[in-house]
């Protein structure tokens, strides 16, 4: 039996069209009954659609009998839910996402978009970090996908989209778009057989992580993009048999080489590459052998501007490789 559910999303930048693929899912920007606004606002509300089935179903190891259902119930829509936003967070250059930590913390609301002098007056509250309104709950019940009369996300086509001047959420007066080629990145997801997809899930997850950390933990940021591309190589040479050398005892066939290799097939094989791929990797091992970190992520830093620009765009092609190694490992093995 297929359920249908609704909930609400974020996008730091605007998502202005809707985006649907076959019945599992479909994205659009949130306009609901009284649902709240603001024109400072940085998070943007969308809406994501799914189906669920039998074979979604995820029951917690530890679970009392009469919260049952109910765990069920979360955890299989919570599970979906992250899927789906980690795919569309691979494939686009923006991040879809949903609050997670609802701990708390102090904070300041802004209680008008023009607040003036008054703002001098306001105290901080304690605060949750969630988006409710009386209304949402009867808003969020569906028995089918929603029929939309809006214009769809604007598609892009492949090489100009991951490399001509991506918006990492740098520019959040545009609108998302996406690849041309997501559809078929898509269908070969969930081709997958289901140990496959389990490793392919762990590298998306790294990926993302190396979008989230993008702006506050830059050095993580480089590694969880390094992270992603070495769980693809690992899988892709998971066959291979190493050899030792016969003198000195060192496999013949290096982690560095696997790396480039995987990175040459699915990447593309050049002299302009090859050192490109020396280079990133070389980085990577200083940064998990010696603890080099990324010079701009210091909150102040005496670099020269043409410094800064090459970290910031060296940061960038390694998160777009973090991607891309899926992405065309995906659509190459549909």
């Amino acid at each position: 039996m297929t359920e249908f559910h609704k909930t609400i999303i974020f996008t730091k930048t605007p998502l202005k069209g809707y985006f649907r693929y076959k019945d599992l899912f479909q994205v659009y920007p949130a306009d609901l009954i009284n649902m709240p606004k603001s024109n400072l606002q940085e998070h943007h509300p969308a809406i994501l659609e799914y189906t669920t089935t039998e074979d979604d179903k995820i029951e917690p190891s530890l679970s009392f009998e009469l919260l049952k259902n109910l765990n069920i119930h979360i955890a299989t829509t919570l599970a979906k839910e992250d899927q789906i936003l980690n795919l569309l967070s691979l494939f686009a250059n923006n991040l879809s996402f949903r609050y997670k930590d609802l701990t708390g913390s102090w904070g300041m609301p802004i209680l008008k978009d023009d607040t003036g002098e008054e703002a001098n007056k306001w105290s901080s509250k304690w605060i949750m970090k969630f988006f409710q309104w009386p209304e949402l709950a009867g808003q969020l019940e569906i028995t089918e996908f929603t029929n939309l009369n809006l214009p769809e996300v604007p598609s892009v086509r492949h090489f100009e989209y991951y490399l001509n001047d991506p918006n990492f959420d740098f520019h959040t007066n545009k609108e998302i778009t996406f690849p041309k080629t997501i559809y078929w990145g898509l269908h070969s997801y969930y081709s997958l057989d289901k140990d496959t997809r389990k490793v392919v899930d762990s590298a998306i997850s790294h990926s993302v992580s190396a979008m989230e950390l993008r702006q506050h933990k830059k050095t993580l940021s480089i590694i969880a993009s390094f992270l992603s591309i070495e769980t693809m190589v690992n899988f892709e040479y998971k066959d291979l048999k190493y050899e030792k050398c016969n003198e000195c005892g060192q496999l013949k066939y290096k982690v560095s080489k696997k790396f480039r290799d995987y990175l040459y097939k699915y990447i593309g094989k050049s002299v302009k590459n090859k050192k490109k791929f020396n280079a990133f990797y070389s980085l990577r091992s200083k940064i998990v052998h010696t603890g080099e970190h990324i010079k701009t992520e210091q909150l102040w830093t005496d670099l020269p501007e043409d410094e800064k620009t090459k970290e910031l765009l060296t940061h960038i092609e390694i998160l777009q490789l973090g991607k891309m190694s899926i992405i065309h490992w995906l659509i190459k093995n549909n």
